[in-house]
């Protein structure tokens, strides 16, 4: 597969859209991973993942080839997710405060009660450090590659990570 995917990359580089299709379809889990941990809502992660791919195609000739094609992605989709924050954080929209709010129904699966709580507890971190450590404990990122997809310092993605799994830990043990 890795031998498969240095030719796919190599083909991609030089403007293949097969191979560069290939490639996606390759990684999208992993890719759309990053940009739903910013953005946190399946619609918007797709109208994301369309531009961040978009871009990405456009821009395969400027890649310099210092990271992964796969580092360089998840870069483009993470960027790309906080472009789209930003950008419906300017839209405000009107008339939400008509909208109704519908109890989940609940559920007597302990793993599906286990993921909700996971869910809550993420949702309570900062955006940032649920990214952080998305790329890191949930994608398998080293702490040098999500510095290099984020663009932080190593040194900020390590204390950034601690900071996350101690209100992680905090918080559960509330829970429990």
């Amino acid at each position: 597969m890795v031998r498969e995917s240095t030719g796919l990359q190599e083909r991609a580089r030089e403007g293949d859209a097969a191979a560069f299709g290939e490639l996606i379809r390759m990684w999208d889990r992993d890719l759309r991973g990053v940009a739903w941990s910013v953005v946190r809502t399946q619609t918007d992660t797709d109208d994301v993942m369309q531009r961040a791919y978009e871009k990405a195609f456009v821009s395969l000739t400027s890649f310099n080839g210092t990271s992964s094609l796969k580092t360089w992605l998840h870069s483009i989709c993470y960027r790309t997710a906080l472009d789209h924050v930003r950008y419906e954080n300017r839209r405000r929209h009107d008339g939400v405060e008509t909208l109704e709010v519908v109890p989940a129904v609940a559920s007597t699966d302990g793993a599906a009660m286990a993921n909700l709580e996971l869910d809550e507890l993420l949702e309570r971190l900062p955006d940032e450090q649920r990214v952080l450590l998305m790329l890191t404990a949930g994608l398998g990122y080293s702490f040098d590659e999500t510095a290099e997809i984020t663009g932080l310092a190593r040194g900020t993605v390590a204390s950034r990570i601690s900071r996350a799994r101690a209100n992680l830990d905090r918080w559960s043990s509330d829970v429990e």
